[in-house]
């Protein structure tokens, strides 16, 4: 092979994406039928990008992420396609749908390969161990065998998170660290094996704004030195926008939109993105002007008919259309998609 062709080759590698989501569905029987938690989700992540996924709760954004690595209940039954290409050669071009969620293969990468930041930082720790134990068993799952490097390894990743006087923390439990330094060491816990993608699922839920502001600006600062994808899930638009090169908007388990991110503040195209959009409050704003509010509730994804889930809370729905047919995903240019009847007029699956 010539210089040029294993450059190109390699050019070509770089510029797949590191996580491509296809069709992905996560179905669970419920006393009363079948709820589809999520329906039919594409998506990708390149490498060393932010994709931010966001939703109201119960959209089905953590069901997404955890399916990833393959953590969520045994109740899930998932099908699709979630593909993985590690730098690594022998972890290129992997369905991870179809490991055994218990095998080595999957856990030689969960951890290492692709870690995750989950979303209550009161309770992800186990209350029995020091916050130094627990960190040193990733790193010795993943990295190095050896008690004292891994120890030198966690007290860097302490010190790199901003917790100081990180001897003292290494030895000391969860419940002597504040929720912000909790976070801190959790982080410190997901990045110690420099993995290639963090799945950050509300990062910064039950911290205060300082502190929000500190564990943002930390994740930047770390993907910028480990070069590394990040996955952010929130329900946050004011985190998106400050974190993501571009963003998927979930409703009831579907991918509505997606689009880069300015594309998508600046010219959303959904009913619900616009409503999300202007329920956020504005510096400036004037005080009597109340803010936007989306009507209705969100329906439970039980059998439902073919439809769009966000037809009776719409001011835009189009009546005999948007509540008797599947809603197909439309390009509205080469980054931006949006699954609405108001631009287009074709049920789901009918030819062009």
């Amino acid at each position: 092979m010539t210089t040029q062709t294993a450059q190109a080759a390699q050019a070509a590698k770089d510029e797949r994406p590191l996580l491509s989501v296809q069709d992905l569905k996560i179905r669970i029987q419920m006393e009363n039928g079948v709820m589809h938690a999520v329906d039919g989700v594409d998506f990708e992540i390149k490498k060393g990008k932010t994709l931010g996924l966001v939703g109201e709760s119960g959209c089905g954004k953590s069901l997404t992420s955890r399916a990833i690595i393959g953590i969520n209940p045994k109740e899930c039954e998932t099908t699709g396609t979630i593909g993985y290409d590690s730098a690594d050669a022998a972890d290129s071009e992997l369905n991870l749908l179809s490991l055994d969620p218990k095998g080595k293969r999957i856990r030689s990468i969960r951890g290492r390969k692709i870690a995750m930041i989950f979303q209550e930082p009161m309770t992800a720790f186990s209350p029995m161990y020091t916050i130094g134990n627990q960190i040193m068993e990733a790193i010795r799952t993943h990295r190095t065998k050896n008690k004292k490097e891994a120890k030198k390894i966690a007290l860097e990743m302490l010190g790199k998170v901003g917790i100081s006087d990180q001897e003292k923390r290494f030895d000391q439990y969860p419940h002597e660290f504040s929720g912000g330094m909790r976070q801190r060491a959790m982080i410190s816990m997901a990045l110690s094996c420099n993995p290639e993608l963090l799945i950050a699922d509300e990062p910064t839920t039950a911290l205060d704004v300082t502190i929000q502001a500190q564990v943002l600006e930390l994740m930047q600062s770390l993907q910028r030195e480990f070069g590394m994808a990040i996955l952010l899930v929130t329900h946050d638009l004011g985190i998106i926008a400050e974190m993501c090169d571009e963003v998927a908007v979930m409703y009831l388990g579907k991918i509505v939109e997606q689009a880069p991110v300015k594309e998508l503040f600046y010219n959303p195209k959904h009913p619900y993105t616009k409503g999300l959009l202007k329920s956020m409050p504005r510096l400036g704003g004037e005080k009597s002007v109340r803010l936007d509010s989306i009507e209705g509730s969100v329906p439970m994804p039980i059998d439902m008919p073919p439809m769009c889930g966000f037809y009776e809370r719409c001011k835009d729905r189009i009546e005999g259309v948007c509540n008797v047919n599947a809603v197909p995903k439309t390009d509205i240019s080469d980054q931006h998609t949006v699954r609405c009847f108001l631009y287009t007029d074709r049920p789901e699956g009918e030819s062009p």
